[in-house]
């Protein structure tokens, strides 16, 4: 591992640390003021804006990591595919306003809210592509201090002007011109910051080619996975009230919030594997083999905390007791970013070789599946089902991209035995936990995979990150 991982990793992790505390105390906040039924709309609400922008960003944040590191100049990848993407902007928006009838009538829980703030949503699908793609190409340069400004900023934004519009009982409503406003000002400044790059000189069809030929398969990749996401608070809304759809729209935004932080460590551990697969392609491999088990290592200890925090009533300070009471619907959710932390350290592995087209149809196979698992678990078991779907997800494709990468990219073996353990222990500790409702059994269940990972993977100071991260610390000090 490089010291330039090591550094743009905590960089990374201080920032998404940042914008994960302050999203997590405003949602309490919302929780708190608003009613559990406008906590679901909210919820629900967001798949407009996450779902239009997949189709505006057009799969560029992923294409551009790539190509970056291919034999195009960074300054020609980076025009052309700043073209495509104020293109697929004005397609986006166009669509919306196509499809606009049928999608208040599928999801009929966000027809008032939408139907009258329609351009709203449309300048957040806009604005929040631009802030997406601007993370993502900063990220793909190893640029983490402007990643940072960035990402502050929004959430600055987003904080700031979130608890203004419910001082003044803007209720829900204010909540998205919030967001709206923070994603314009972060995309705005992105924008004057890189407009010295854009140049006609850069304007090339055949890289354009290259990169729509690369982000379209992920376009629809994105897409897919934006409607399995949300498949869960569709049927729910369908299936149950909208009070219910709050509950598990609140635990669900925590999951995703902890889900977000490998998002964040992706930004720099991609690139750097990307360029030891050009350089050792056998370091890099052991590398995403160590950070497998030192993923599970670290999630399952952060598990174990939570469940204690829990048992001490420290989280009833904070939570209102509507939500406490099911508080087992986090516990289901918080399984999935254990496999997401595993996937993670894997990732680049199944992007390398750009097989975008057999990324796409195990995804197609996977969501249509999701899909159907998730109308089954809600019709039957309402939000239990939406929680244990969304977790079951998240293993299943773990494993199928494990395998399906397994010998073009030479995974190892250890790995997907790891993973395999991770998930019969995980899966029975929520059982145990669902018949006798003693989270004692979960915590004992989570300890031990802490254990044989930490075991199993060898983790070490010297073989892992903390050393160099240590030695990093010192010389700062020294200089």
């Amino acid at each position: 591992m490089t010291k330039e991982l090591t550094k743009n990793t905590g960089i990374y992790f201080i920032t998404n640390l940042f914008s994960q505390v302050a999203v997590f105390i405003l949602w309490i906040i919302i929780a708190r003021i608003l009613p559990p039924s406008d906590v679901g709309v909210y919820a629900l609400a967001l798949f407009v804006v996450d779902f239009f922008g997949a189709i505006a960003i057009l799969g560029l944040n992923v294409a551009i990591t790539r190509f970056y590191y291919l034999d195009n100049s960074k300054e020609e990848v980076f025009f052309n595919s700043f073209i495509i993407l104020v293109i697929s902007n004005v397609v986006s928006v166009i669509l919306l306003f196509a499809s606009l009838s049928f999608l208040l009538w599928f999801i009929p829980g966000i027809s008032a809210l939408v139907n009258k703030s329609v351009y709203l949503f449309a300048l957040l699908i806009i604005t929040s592509s631009f802030y997406n793609f601007a993370l993502s190409h900063y990220s793909a340069l190893k640029k983490a201090f402007l990643y940072a400004k960035v990402s502050l900023l929004q959430t600055f934004l987003f904080f700031l002007f979130a608890l203004l519009f419910l001082y003044f009982n803007l209720g829900i409503l204010g909540v998205f011109y919030a967001l709206s406003i923070s994603y314009l000002l972060s995309a705005l400044f992105f924008i004057v910051s890189e407009i010295g790059a854009l140049s006609y000189k850069f304007l090339s069809a055949k890289t354009i080619k290259s990169l729509l030929h690369y982000s379209i398969p992920m376009m629809l990749y994105s897409t897919l996975g934006t409607i399995v996401m949300y498949t869960g608070r569709i049927f729910l809304d369908r299936y149950a009230s909208l009070s219910v759809l709050g509950i598990y729209g609140f635990f669900l935004v925590i999951a995703l919030q902890v889900n977000a932080m490998w998002s964040t460590f992706n930004k720099a551990w991609t690139p750097e594997i990307f360029s030891q697969l050009k350089e050792n392609a056998e370091k890099a491999l052991e590398n995403v083999k160590t950070m497998a088990f030192l993923s599970s290592f670290l999630y399952s200890i952060f598990f174990v905390f939570l469940i204690i925090l829990g048992k001490t009533g420290f989280l009833g300070l904070f939570i209102k007791p509507i939500y406490l009471s099911n508080i087992y619907i986090l516990y289901i959710l918080l399984l999935a970013p254990l496999f997401t932390g595993i996937y993670t350290a894997a990732y680049p592995l199944f992007y390398y070789k750009k097989k975008t087209k057999i990324i796409l149809i195990i995804s197609v196979m996977l969501n249509f599946l999701d899909i159907i698992i998730t109308f089954i678990m809600v019709k039957f078991f309402g939000e239990t089902g939406a929680a244990l779907s969304f977790a079951i997800l998240s293993s299943l494709s773990l494993f199928v991209f494990l395998f399906a990468f397994k010998r073009d990219m030479g995974i190892s073996t250890e790995i997907i035995k790891w993973s395999l353990l991770a998930f019969f222990l995980s899966y029975l500790g929520i059982y145990i936990y669902l018949v006798t409702s003693s989270s004692i059994s979960l915590l004992i269940i989570f300890g031990l995979i802490a254990f044989f990972a930490y075991k199993f993977g060898s983790i070490s100071k010297k073989y892992y990150l903390l050393e160099p991260m240590l030695e990093g610390i010192k010389s700062r000090f020294k200089n």
